[in-house]
């Protein structure tokens, strides 16, 4: 169930890549139609993906380091300020080129490094590999595009919404995921 949920979640996210593709879909059946089937089949592989997670049992291929635990108190607020930029217009959207595609490959890094079971392998390591793909793609793809100019309180807003999302995050860890992160 995971890897169908791995491949419709991501199979879906290819299609920007692919503008001929994606431009016919939209040709055919509309644009608000498009998108609204791209989110709901998203969300549909993102709840295979999650329910294939937790159908498969412990399986682990390394121990989590030590140091593991301390790595992700300091990357995983860096995480959350940079999908927050990624939806405004600043700074540092403008200094970080694909601010989402980095944090998500900063958490999927950092859980790969804390969870060496196999489901975390493929749930974390699929999403370390896409953003990979992507952040190379787009920057082929976007060269130099900025249509805005940023705004420093688009900065602020996004420090001070990522640091709210951890600090939720951290405290519903344990009932979201079944995980108390600890240092």
């Amino acid at each position: 169930m995971i890897w169908l949920g791995i491949g419709l979640f991501f199979g879906l996210h290819l299609l920007p890549s692919m503008p001929n593709v994606r431009d016919q879909l939209i040709g055919r059946v509309g644009e608000k139609r498009y998108k609204g089937g791209y989110a709901l089949l998203s969300f549909g592989g993102l709840v295979l993906i999650i329910l294939g997670y937790g159908n498969i049992g412990i399986h682990e291929l390394w121990a989590a380091p030590d140091w593991g635990s301390h790595l992700a108190f300091a990357v995983m607020p860096v995480v959350f300020v940079l999908l927050a930029a990624a939806e405004l217009k600043g700074h540092i959207r403008t200094t970080i080129k694909h601010p989402m595609l980095i944090g998500v490959l900063l958490w999927g890094g950092v859980h790969l490094v804390n969870n060496g079971d196999r489901a975390s392998l493929y749930l974390f390591g699929s999403f370390v590999l896409f953003s990979l793909y992507a952040i190379i793609f787009s920057s082929r793809r976007d060269q130099g595009r900025k249509d805005y100019t940023p705004k420093a309180r688009h900065d602020v807003i996004a420090l001070v919404v990522g640091t709210v999302l951890f600090v939720v995050v951290l405290w519903g860890h344990p009932f979201l995921f079944g995980v108390t992160p600890t240092l």
